[in-house]
Order: structure tokens, then sequence, then C-alpha cells
């Protein structure tokens, strides 16, 4: 009965691409063709399509022997398609090389697969951007008269034009089937995938375009990021497609198997090699259009952030070193243009409440603790990466609860089990400084009175970091729209928090306040002539206003912003009248 679950694997390309999952670390082993024998973890090196296998054996040397005899073994596996059982094979060549004990076996005859999936998926990871081109043409219908004035109503005529429609959206998974795509439900993407004939471009990192056509078949709703996930069959494939499309899967499957641990010795798959450092990736967050350069880039960062909460959510552990990668952009960013970084943080309201949060505590970090000393790169970046990440353990919370204007007792303890979530998945980070992601991650949310939380420590317990963190958390907080508010002015956050020095370390709320000033750069503020709306882009050495951009409304700041206004100009406005609340 056992047997009857397995299928055998017809497509030589679906081999291969099988046998490439089972390069991830963890994801082999072998069995000796033999009654009650047992698996023994293995290591597949590398493969040469129909050629030959590689192992590394040096775990399991007590098995070299019957291997070298001929004895035939089993490989086994597990991949996104289910478990993977090869035909009977043996080994034919052994290699001692730097201690190590290396063999090849010949390419298996065959493969079987149980539990089979309707199509094997390559999953793309954390850090591996494959863009997708989504078009299609949608109707639309318009009315024309004749041209007699006085005809009726009735007697006009319907006409139809077309119109193409565009969508830009994120790799999930591909196979030789279809693929799984991320779009923004911010931009009118229900138009084009409720086209059920659409045409699609797969865009790699390398330049590498590929167009298909395609139909949706299913599609999921994530109304806390923001975003449509959209099943997608591909239609009228060729054969010349079919084998691209699984040179495709392999080629993912390469690459996440080489970024699946530290340290891969692995080839990096071309199809992810940048051809220049400069090139624009396409992608969902690439096909947005946010206020300012300086927003685009950190759009990436945040495009990295909401994928790694995802992925906490799945139980997966933080990728170390897309961690690194991004936390050392950010500082870039902040090093090119701290003004521009601290206006962008306002232009980034359409990702996860999590992800913006935790952007902004790490920029405002960075650049108040520039202000009082020079540190270490090292030191930034710890703080930087530790700052994106803090608040990601929310995400793996029931939504219910941050959407709640007021919590039951029950519920704020659940809420503050994030800071051990997010801790418990954080074991590769290796390189991140222990003292760094407790005084941040374990101890932002702590107070001085011991009121805070995970643990309810007090002043004598908490350092430098954790008391300059819990200031700038909190007044950003504040200053964020919440279920049963508007966000609020950094005056009224400064307020609190003034108000309740037996929280709040006063020496950090003050240099905040001195640092930031009292009307921070990316307030929304009206002015006395015209009641002109304008959002704050610069100050002086004194912390006054020194740089406005002007706006119609009181919405996010918009891509196609008018010139900043300075000197005379910003005279011209009239007296400030007000600082406004946001909703967004």
């Amino acid at each position: 009965m056992q047997e009857e679950e397995y299928s055998p694997v017809s497509s030589e390309m679906e081999v291969a691409a099988l046998l490439e999952t089972m390069t991830q670390p963890g994801a082999a082993q072998i069995k000796l063709n033999a009654a009650e024998a047992k698996p023994f973890p293995v290591v597949l090196l590398n493969l040469a399509e129909n050629e030959y296998l590689e192992f590394d054996l040096t775990a399991i040397r007590e098995l070299a022997p019957k291997l070298r005899r001929g004895v035939e073994f089993l490989l086994l596996g597990q991949s996104h398609a289910g478990m993977i059982r090869s035909t009977p094979m043996k080994m034919n060549e052994f290699t001692d090389k730097e201690g190590r004990l290396l063999s090849k076996s010949p390419w298996p005859t065959g493969l079987d697969l149980r539990q089979r999936r309707a199509a094997f998926r390559a999953h793309l990871r954390i850090g591996m951007d494959v863009g997708v081109r989504l078009r299609a043409e949608q109707a639309v219908k318009k009315r024309s008269k004749p041209e007699a004035v006085d005809v009726q109503a009735e007697d006009a005529q319907e006409e139809t034009e077309t119109h193409t429609v565009e969508l830009i959206g994120d790799l999930k998974d591909l196979s030789a089937t279809g693929a799984l795509v991320e779009f923004s439900a911010l931009d009118g993407a229900s138009k084009v995938i409720n086209s059920m004939q659409s045409q699609l471009d797969l865009c790699f990192p390398d330049g590498t375009q590929f167009p298909i056509e395609g139909e949706v078949r299913h599609i999921k709703t994530d109304p806390d990021r923001q975003v449509l996930t959209v099943g997608i069959e591909f239609t009228n494939v060729s054969k010349a497609q079919e084998k691209q499309l699984w040179s495709f899967v392999r080629e993912i499957e390469r690459e996440a198997s080489r970024n699946a641990g530290e340290g891969s010795s692995k080839t990096p798959s071309p199809l992810f090699e940048m051809k220049e450092e400069s090139a624009a990736l396409l992608g969902r967050r690439q096909g947005e259009k946010y206020a300012t350069p300086i927003a685009r880039r950190m759009a990436r960062i945040a495009g990295y952030l909401d994928s790694q909460m995802v992925a906490l959510r799945q139980g997966q552990q933080v990728n170390s070193s897309q961690l690194s990668a991004h936390a050392d952009k950010l500082l870039d960013i902040i090093k090119d243009d701290r003004e521009g970084s601290l206006f962008a943080l306002r232009c980034m309201h359409r990702e996860s409440q999590w992800v913006t949060h935790g952007l902004s505590v790490a920029v405002r970090m960075i650049d108040l603790a520039h202000s009082q000393t020079k540190l270490p790169r090292d030191l930034e970046k710890a703080m930087v990466a530790s700052a994106m990440i803090h608040d990601l353990g929310k995400g793996m919370l029931p939504s219910s609860l941050w959407k709640a204007s007021t919590l039951s007792r029950d519920s704020y303890i659940r809420m503050q089990s994030h800071v051990a979530l997010l801790l418990h998945q954080m074991d590769g980070c290796k390189w991140l400084a222990a003292a760094v992601k407790e005084g941040i991650i374990e101890r932002i949310n702590e107070r001085l009175d011991g009121t805070g939380y995970p643990n309810g420590l007090k002043a004598a317990d908490l350092g430098q970091l954790s008391r300059m963190g819990a200031v700038i958390d909190a007044v950003d907080a504040m200053c964020r729209p919440r279920a049963d508010r508007a966000g609020q002015t950094a005056e009224t956050a400064y307020r609190y928090l003034l108000n309740n020095l037996t929280q709040f370390d006063y020496e950090w709320v003050e240099r905040y306040i001195r640092h930031f000033g009292m009307i921070p750069v990316g307030s929304l503020v009206r002015f006395s002539n015209d009641n002109q709306l304008a959002w704050v882009t610069g100050l002086d050495d004194r912390r006054n206003i020194r740089q406005v951009v002007l706006t119609e409304n009181e919405g996010p700041p918009q891509f196609d912003m008018p010139a900043p206004l300075e000197g005379s100009a910003l005279e011209a406005l009239g007296e400030l009248v007000e600082v406004l609340e946001t909703d967004f």
C-alpha cells in the first residue's frame, strides 16, 4: 500500500528541478536498498544534468565500505512538491579531499514522488527579487451622440474603447504551469486581474525578460499588508517556453539553496546577478510612485522587511545576511541625505504599520545618536538592524489585537508576546551584537518605573540604548494613527513624554526635542495666506522651518510634488497657522 502512494516523475526537466531542491542543507538522505535499513543525512553537493550527482559522505563514513562494494542505495528527500525517492543507485567514484570524503553516482534512472502537487513550484527566498509585469486589455464603454443637438438620449450610441492596463508585481513562486504573484491592492489591481486573459513578463535581476500568456485562477487578499496574491495559470505554452520555464525553476532552486545557509560556496545563479549596480529592479514597490528618489530607495528596504515579516509568520528564521545587507543600505541612505531620509519616512504610507514604524525608529535613532557622538560603523549597523525589525513580531499576532481601540487584560498580555516571538526566530543573526539586540529589541518597551514590558524592568536595568529607544519608539507610535484616533502632532507627543518622566528619561526627551525640533521634518502645516498646506522638508540650525513643499490636500505626499520653497518664497506664505494631525 505504501508503494502505491508514490508516482513516477515523467518529465526529465522536473527530475532535474527536484534534485536541485535536495542540494539545500538538510534536504537529502540516503538509505541502503536493504530490508530494515535506516536513512542517513547526506549532503548533495552538486549535480551535472543527465551525468552524475556529487555527494559529501564525511558525516556518514561508516557507510563508505558498503557503498564502495557497490551496495545499492536510495536517495530520499523532501521538497515543496512532496516526498522524493530515487530508483536504486550506486556510487562509482570516491575522493578524499582536504579531510572530506566525496563521492559520485550516475544520474538516477528515475524519481518517484509521494503526495505530489499538481505542479512542482520553486519558491523565492527573501532577497530574490523577480518582477512581474502584467498587462490586460480593458474594454471601456463610452456614449456618443449624433451631431443633432436635440436628439433624444435613447438615440445615443454606445462605443467601446480598449485600453491596456499594466501592473507591476513580485514573483513569489514559479512552476512550468503557473506562477504566484503579489500585487499592491492600492494600484487598481482588480482592473487587470479580473481580466481572464493577460500577458505577463517575468523580469529577472540580470535583465532577462520572459513573456508568456496566463489566466487568473485564484486571488487572496491580505488587508494588513495591502496586497493581492494572485495565482496565474500559463496558457498556450510552447515546448520552447516549457523548457525555458523549467530552466528558470532550476535556477530559482539553485539560488534558494545557495541562500539557505550562511557562507554557502555554491555558485550564484546568473539570473540573480545584476549586470550593473545602478540598475533598477522591477517589482511591486518599484511600480508604485513614491514622492522622492530617497523614498523609492527606502521602499526597497520596506519590501525586504515586509517579506521578512511574512517569513516569520511561516515559522522561518530572520534571514541574517539579508538583515545585514539592508541595514547597510539604510545607513547609506541616511548618510547621503539625512533630511531627505526623514521626509521619506512620511512618504512610506503604503506599507504595513510594523514596517514603517521600524524604518522610522531606525532612521531617527541613528540620526539622534549621530548628533551626540561619532559611532563605529558596526555599532551603527547593529542599531539600525535591531530597530528595523524590533516590531515585526507584532505581525505574527492576530490583526484583531491591533485594530481594537481598547484591549482586555488578557489581550494586552498576549500583545506583549511579540518580543519573545521575534527573539525566538533570531538564532541565526550571530553578527548582531548581543548588547544592542538586548537594548533595542528586548527592552525598547520597558519603562523607568517598571510599568513597561515584557519583563517590567526598572531604571537600574535600562542602559542608554533602551532609554533613547523608548523615547523614539513612543514619539513615532503617538504620531501614527490608531483605530481610536488620528496620528498626533510632535508637540502633543512631547507634552505626553514630559508629563511622564517617571517612565521616560528626561535627558533623552530633551535631546530628542532639541535635535528634531517642535515641528520636525515631515510635519504637515498650514499657512495664513490662502490657508496653504505644505510639507516641512528642511529645518535651519535653530530647528525653525527652512524649506517646505506645497500640497493641495491633507493626504500623503504625492509623486508629482512641486519644487521646494525657502527664503522669500517661504515668507510669502504668511504666518504658520497650525500643525495638522494625520490619518495615514
